[in-house]
């Protein structure tokens, strides 16, 4: 029997129910079904977008710079990092991390760095100076060690000069001073004009299953912020639609998206100072979002993501602020009865409608046994029982707190 070529129409139906990380690696493996691919809008259960890692689904996709050293001396560190995948930022022809908050913003990139944050250069003479009295430090008591072990009485300047360190053990100290060694290396590069002694690639791994397995390993004539580019291009650019259920955006730097990338989510987790620029990627508004305190973030509740959410978490206090009909409050710190008892008057000091729900997450167990003892003698009590308290409050509604379980309380306005 013969094998019939499928059809096009019968093609994005397939594709239209298959898994987003299958179609995508499909796709990569048969050029002559990328157009059909393309064209099929894009489902995603799961999405988080970071500085150089892409998650689909259950799928991790993760691009870091891999460094090979062809004597096979290769240092710890650099080990433990190759193992992970390599890391985060490019190096400079003699060996120097180039610090990463300098990269460019391409067309299309989505920049949330923190504009006060100064960015750090590794190359500097101040620095070179620090690394290599660090270094004499370490080799002095390593000396002073070395004679102890051999029975001679170390000068007394050594013993003065690391006075500081004393108490590190030998293999502390020798693993110390290597690490130091090898971020003295590429200043003694420079200083030679010599290229470093190792070599740079790019690396592509996937993560599923908390399994990871490298993919692609490429040459290093392209940064490393290049290559998030094009392969985010490669997953987004110049689809139709991309619809995600819950959508993770969680990058400290730069978020290197293609020009006109646009999905709509239902669900989005992100930081306050980032709600802004993530809106523009965004088409319309999402039902669910998650916000995490971050620095910098002026008036962010503010924004219409904010305020057209229907369910809403947070660690801010100021619960008034919030006209979500939903409000999880999960903070992070310890509070006391009282303290709690003040969150729920501050979310009801606002005329909210029936139905509306705020529901706190305790953070000690016991703190639910004084819970509604202290709202019954701070708030106008009309029902009472084990877990459960019906309050009146100053706008004419009914509000009622009830204890879950033991670490979730729920405060919901009732019909009168």
């Amino acid at each position: 029997m013969k094998n019939q070529p499928v059809l096009y129409d019968s093609l994005k139906s397939i594709l239209h129910h298959m898994d987003a990380n299958s179609r995508i690696k499909m796709s990569q493996r048969i050029p002559t079904i990328r157009a059909a691919e393309k064209s099929v809008p894009l489902k995603i259960r799961y999405l988080s977008i970071m500085d150089t890692t892409v998650k689909i689904n259950y799928v991790q996709y993760e691009l870091r710079v891999y460094r090979d050293y062809p004597n096979g001396d290769i240092p710890l560190d650099v080990k433990k990092e190759n193992v992970r995948g390599g890391v985060e930022t490019d190096f400079d022809r003699f060996g120097f991390e180039i610090p990463i908050g300098s990269n460019p913003i391409l067309p299309g990139d989505i920049s949330v760095r923190n504009e006060n944050e100064r960015v750090v250069r590794t190359d500097t003479d101040e620095l070179e100076r620090r690394y290599r009295n660090e270094l004499a430090r370490c080799e002095i008591l390593l000396r002073v060690i070395a004679e102890k072990e051999s029975g001679l009485e170390p000068k007394m300047e050594d013993s003065w000069r690391v006075s500081e360190k004393w108490g590190y053990s030998k293999n502390a100290l020798q693993k110390d001073a290597d690490r130091v060694r090898e971020k003295l290396k590429p200043f003694d590069c420079r200083r030679h004009n010599l290229p470093p002694p190792f070599n740079c690639y790019i690396q592509l791994s996937a993560t599923k299953y908390l399994e990871t397995k490298p993919l692609q390993r490429l040459s290093y004539n392209r940064k490393l912020y290049e290559v998030v580019k094009q392969f985010n291009h490669i997953l987004f650019a110049n689809r139709p639609a991309i619809k995600v259920k819950v959508l993770e955006c969680r990058a400290n730097q730069v978020y290197r998206t293609p020009i006109g990338f646009k999905i709509s989510a239902n669900q989005l987790a992100a930081r306050q100072s980032q709600i802004a620029s993530i809106a523009t990627i965004l088409e319309g508004d999402v039902n669910t979002l998650e916000v995490s305190r971050s620095e910098n973030a002026e008036n962010w509740w503010q924004h219409r993501l904010v305020q057209n959410a229907s369910e809403l978490t947070t660690d801010d206090v100021m619960l008034r602020a919030f006209t979500n009909r939903i409000i999880r409050f999960h903070y992070d710190r310890i509070l006391t009865a009282g303290q709690y008892c003040g969150l729920i008057e501050n979310w009801m000091s606002v005329k909210r409608e029936v139905g509306s729900e705020l529901r706190i997450v305790l953070s000690i167990e016991r703190d639910r046994k004084y819970f509604l003892d202290m709202i019954q003698t701070r708030m106008k009590v009309v029902r009472r029982d084990e877990r459960c308290v019906t309050i009146h409050d100053k706008n004419g509604t009914q509000i009622e707190v009830s204890l879950v379980n033991n670490w979730w309380v729920k405060v919901e306005v009732v019909e009168n």
